[in-house]
């Protein structure tokens, strides 16, 4: 199946320019018949199609390659190409006016400027046309608030206004559209307008005003009778509510701008960097107090050495510890209790609640994306809702796409550059399709030339008819090695998701042994780690990649979160709102790595959950009180529904449908209804 980048109508009238995404191809069609005459290659995951003003040829951005091709238009001929930056998006034509001043020296001015937005930047790039059609680089435009900004801006949509001397680029990460001055041949940044959350496109209307579309609206919600995990909600055609699940919470907006002055622009952009959390200074000084586990910044020394990092599949606050009988919870929205998932309740009582901790992501698609490379790229954003609305079965957003490769690379990669030495567990790893017996090797390839370095093979990656006590035990007996060798990596990744579940699908394993199955598991690794000998000198951090598979009372997104080290805090609710890239940002600092975008640049370490003073107790993992093995009945209802259910990777399925499925099955009620939310900080 392909997806269509862009359209682009000749300039005869005659024919539709289809970019074919995945076929790495434009298609040719005739708009009498509606057939393809021609199918011409271009650059790998063409997006953008902008014709020549003549009309007698035609460029297109390439996602993958990083670049902008040119061909005829008669044949498709390629006759040049730029390479720019990562993730080129849109492009806009300014053609050069007799008006215009020419440029300083003896260089020809450019006929023509082509504005490139590439998404993976911070950057607008200007090419130049001569006569010759032949492109060069004339200039960047830099679009970071701050000087030192990171990567992250996320420039996708550009438009000009009627006389062509303002760009307007949309940053979508950013959460603003850029103004620019282009009158001149030397451009120069404005300012910045605020927008609803993450804008995806913007126009330059005829009577001066701006259309700004925002894809995810303007807050995020809380779906406490939301989602329920064993059900399937009415038919929205026969009149129930849309369903309340977090993939539809967040519906896209339109903002009308009227015509603004210099000075409208100026307080717009002091409302811009306001509103962002990144500061330069974050760069320099993390907050955390003198004599803190977590270093002020990276660099300085830290008595924790070792990281675990352990990511799990989506669950809410509520939906596992709504019953802990403290912090901000609601037990009416509790599936997983502390009969089931004892170990989730007994750390979170030994070390630290976390009752305000938030994943960044809203399916598991951006979050693993989100929880490694502390954003979700431009190719994630735009392509999850059509896998998760059923229009595309393939998965690639875990290692293998060229372009859906983070702006700065994943926290691996930032950590291989570093020097330091890494173990993975079942990330980014490609299974063989059989299981083999525990030991065996299960894991057929690698899909990170980094990863493929330090992945411990035997460790099976995503599969819900595999225990994650299984897994555990090839953490643990290759734990017993590196307490032999006396080297422990600085860096481990651990991936352990049947806290997924598989629903209520004929004859798999329950979702309450599923559950019981992860918690079990998620004990024994931190019971290891506790009781080994690098126990002084090591934290582990739990999180879910994302938290759609349930309800919350306060935010669709609030999920459990652990940090455990001896030098946790004991016994404690931290309610400071943390994320998905605190977690990032406290294990960079702990390990002195820089961030990799604004988003973990500028999120709050989680300094506050730690002490100077150790408390090198270990811990004791709970032994199971729910069977690991209970299997699913058959010739059900929910069965019948779990069978139409692809959980062959994680969430290529309606988890809408999952999460009725699970409460239905598990409270043996309907689920209750959404409660919105909105935060101002």
């Amino acid at each position: 199946t392909d997806f269509i980048g862009d359209v682009a109508v000749s300039p005869d009238g005659r024919l539709l320019y289809a970019a074919g995404l995945f076929h790495d191809a434009i298609h040719l069609i005739n708009l009498q018949t509606g057939t393809v005459t021609e199918k011409l290659p271009t650059g790998r995951r063409p997006y953008r199609i902008l014709f020549h003003p003549d009309g007698k040829s035609y460029f297109v951005s390439s996602w993958a390659d990083g670049a902008v091709y040119h061909h005829k238009a008669e044949t498709g001929e390629r006759t040049a190409l730029i390479r720019l930056g990562q993730h080129p998006t849109d492009m806009i034509w300014r053609v050069r006016k007799s008006s215009d001043a020419n440029p300083p020296g003896d260089e020809a001015p450019p006929v023509s400027r082509l504005f490139v937005a590439t998404a993976n930047t911070n950057t607008v790039h200007v090419v130049g046309l001569n006569q010759s059609k032949d492109m060069r680089l004339l200039e960047s435009i830099n679009l970071s608030m701050t000087p030192r900004q990171p990567l992250g801006m996320t420039p996708t949509a550009l438009s000009l206004n009627a006389d062509q001397s303002r760009l307007f680029v949309v940053c979508s990460d950013a959460n603003a559209v850029a103004v620019a001055d282009v009158s001149e041949e030397r451009s120069a940044m404005l300012g910045f307008i605020p927008t609803g959350w993450y804008p995806t496109a913007v126009r330059s209307m005829s009577d001066g005003r701006l259309l700004i579309l925002n894809g995810r609206g303007l807050r995020s919600f809380a779906n406490p009778k939301g989602p329920s995990p064993a059900t399937r909600p009415a038919p929205v055609h026969l009149g129930a509510p849309p369903a309340e699940y977090v993939g539809r919470l967040q519906t896209g907006t339109a903002s009308l701008v009227n015509p603004f002055d210099d000075d409208q622009l100026e307080k717009w952009s002091k409302s811009v960097l306001a509103n962002s959390p990144y500061r330069d200074e974050q760069l320099d000084d993390s907050g955390s107090p003198k004599g803190n586990p977590v270093p002020r910044k990276p660099g300085d020394v830290s008595p924790i050495k070792h990281v675990v990092y352990i990511v799990k599949e989506n669950r809410t606050y509520d939906q596992v510890l709504g019953e802990i009988g403290k912090g901000n919870s609601d037990p009416s929205l509790t599936l997983f209790n502390e009969k089931v998932a004892p170990n989730h309740y007994k750390l979170a009582r030994e070390f630290v609640l976390f009752d305000n901790f938030y994943v960044n992501a809203d399916v598991s698609a951006d979050g693993h994306n989100w929880s490694t490379s502390a954003i979700a790229p431009d190719y994630v954003q735009k392509m999850w809702p059509n896998s998760y609305g059923g229009r595309r079965k393939h998965y690639d957003y875990e290692g293998g796409e060229p372009a859906a490769y983070p702006p700065a690379g994943y926290i691996w990669a930032n950590a291989a550059a570093a020097g330091l030495s890494m173990r993975n567990y079942g990330w980014w790893v490609t299974n063989f399709s059989k299981a083999a017996p525990t030991g065996e090797r299960q894991g057929e390839k690698v899909r990170d030339p980094v990863l493929a370095k330090v992945t411990n093979l035997n460790f099976r990656s995503f599969d819900l008819d595999y225990p994650d006590v299984d897994r555990a035990k090839i953490f643990l007996d290759e734990l017993k090695q590196f307490e032999a060798g006396n080297n422990l990596p600085r860096l481990m990744f651990v991936r352990i998701g049947n806290d997924h579940t598989s629903g209520m699908a004929a004859g798999k394993v329950s979702p309450l042994s599923a559950m019981a199955d992860n918690d079990y598991a998620l004990g024994l690794i931190v019971e290891a780690l506790s009781k080994s000998k690098f126990w002084p000198q090591t934290a582990i951090f739990v999180l879910e990649d994302d938290a759609q598979n349930g309800p919350d009372h306060v935010d669709s997104h609030r999920s459990p979160a652990y940090v455990l080290s001896p030098y946790t805090r004991r016994g404690i609710v931290d309610s400071t709102m943390y994320n998905t890239t605190s977690i990032l940002r406290t294990m960079e600092l702990i390990l002195g790595l820089r961030p990799m975008t604004h988003f973990d640049a500028g999120a709050r370490p989680m300094w506050a959950a730690f002490s100077s003073e150790p408390n090198t107790k270990p811990f004791d993992a709970a032994t199971p009180t729910y069977p690991l093995d209970e299997r699913n009945p058959s010739a059900t209802a929910a069965a019948f529904r779990s069978a139409k259910l692809d959980l062959s990777e994680a969430d290529r399925i309606d988890d809408d449908e999952l999460n009725g499925i699970l409460w239905r099955a598990i409270r043996r009620s309907e689920p209750p209804a959404p409660l919105r939310s909105w935060f101002s900080r």
